[in-house]
């Protein structure tokens, strides 16, 4: 059995000019994987220094993301936008997109986790960054920049039940992400779980009809593997790859998973959300 702990992955979303595009371009999820593309050759060269950029761009030069909204990670965090005395000159090289061959630069985050905050805020700020080169001018010279851009991540017309899992479409051999905002549970007997009080059960079912679970509902509260991993907030998650985390056998296939968020100690119906996640495996 194996569980994924969690990452700062990466990814982004929905575009602000010609020059930036994403995919998806719509129905932006902050809990998700979402890709930022930067077009150079869509770069209005009358704009600021974009000219700049562009003959960067034209000789070789990385292109590197400097973000600062819904957050702006402090020195010393990975994830800073540039270090040293003088910062915008010395872009962080975990900043660094990557160079497409069709001469495109990209950047993937799921931007709760980059950010390190609830899909709250990101609806709230929106994506706020822009694109440049390591050395990105400034202290008296013309910034070698991209102008400001900003992605606009709307809340879906439809609000998903607290307990859900992303991606949508997964393989057995993808990280699949458990999410229970418990902080929006509606089942009284459920809400304010302590941040060690949260666990999952756990069953495989296989295109021949059989079935494996990892305990039964019981016992769910003694498996260290099965509890769910507190962020902030009420909000908990499990992170896992089907194959491995069922250890399925060579001779199985995978058809559906299906999984409930409950407290340690299980006794009724009240104790465990009250619809459970199913998750069809999509064939290889």
């Amino acid at each position: 059995m194996k569980r994924i702990n969690t990452l700062l992955l990466l990814t982004l979303g929905l575009s602000a000019s010609a020059q930036i595009t994403t995919v998806p371009d719509e129905n932006i999820d902050p809990a998700d994987s979402l890709e930022i593309i930067f077009d150079p050759a869509a770069l209005d060269l009358a704009v600021g220094h974009q000219d700049l950029l562009k003959q960067a761009v034209d000789a070789g030069e990385d292109m590197y993301i400097w973000t600062w909204k819904p957050a702006e990670h402090p020195d010393g965090h990975p994830y800073v936008n540039g270090t040293g005395s003088a910062p915008w000159k010395n872009s962080n090289e975990s900043m660094k997109m990557t160079k497409n061959s069709d001469g495109t630069f990209s950047w993937k985050i799921v931007p709760t986790l980059f950010y390190e905050v609830d899909a709250t805020t990101v609806y709230a700020e929106d994506i706020h960054f822009l694109v440049k080169a390591k050395d990105g001018g400034g202290y008296g010279d013309p910034d070698v920049k991209s102008d400001d851009q900003s992605i606009a991540i709307d809340p879906p017309a439809t609000e998903r039940n607290a307990f859900y899992h992303f991606p949508t479409k997964v393989m057995a051999d993808d990280v699949l992400t458990l999410r229970y905002e418990n902080w929006r549970e509606e089942k009284a007997s459920m809400q304010n779980l302590a941040s060690d009080d949260c666990y999952m059960y756990a069953k495989v079912t296989y295109t021949d009809g059989t079935f494996d679970q990892i305990e039964n509902t019981f016992n769910v509260g003694s498996n260290p593997d099965l509890q769910m991993e507190y962020l902030d907030n009420g909000n908990f998650q499990l992170r896992l790859i089907p194959e491995e985390f069922f250890n399925v056998p060579s001779t199985k296939t995978i058809d559906y998973l299906e999984f409930i968020a409950m407290k340690k100690v299980f006794a009724t119906g009240a104790d465990r959300v009250t619809e459970a996640v199913n998750v069809q495996i999509e064939c290889q």
